[in-house]
C-alpha cells in the first residue's frame, strides 16, 4: 500500500506540471505500476481515471515486454500522437507512471522540458 504522504506528493507534483503547461496539458495522472490511479488534475469532465490507469499500465507492460523481446534496455518515454493532433505521453517516474493528454498541437518542447524537469528527482 502507498504511503498516504507520498500520494499527497504526487498530486502536487502532477498539480504543478499542470499549472505551468501554460494551458498545453488538458489531463494528467500519476498512476501506480500495477495500474491504480494515485492521483490526477483534468479539464475533461468525462475525464476516468481507473480506466486510464488500467489502460496505461497495459500499454507500459505491452512495451516492456516487446523491449525484452527484442533484447534492447528499458525505456524513458512513451509519446502517442493522436489523428485530433493531440498527444498521449507517459514517462515513469519512481516506481509510478505519468500520463497526460495534451491539447491539439501543443508546444511539446515546453511540455518535455517540464516533465524532464520535475520527474529528474
Amino acid at each position: 500500500m502507498m504511503a498516504e504522504a507520498e500520494a499527497r506528493f504526487l498530486a502536487g507534483l502532477i498539480k504543478v506540471i499542470k499549472m505551468n503547461s501554460r494551458g498545453w496539458i488538458e489531463a494528467i495522472e500519476a498512476i501506480s505500476e500495477d495500474g491504480m490511479p494515485i492521483a490526477h488534475e483534468s479539464d475533461e469532465e468525462k475525464f476516468n481515471p481507473e480506466y486510464i490507469a488500467a489502460a496505461v499500465a497495459a500499454i507500459c507492460g505491452a512495451i516492456t515486454a516487446v523491449i525484452e523481446l527484442m533484447s534492447a534496455k528499458g525505456y524513458k518515454r512513451v509519446s502517442i500522437q493522436l489523428e485530433d493532433k493531440r498527444y498521449i505521453l507517459v514517462r515513469e517516474y519512481r516506481k509510478h507512471y505519468i500520463v497526460c493528454l495534451t491539447k491539439p498541437d501543443p508546444n511539446l518542447g515546453l511540455i518535455e522540458i517540464l516533465m524532464e524537469v520535475y520527474l529528474a528527482g
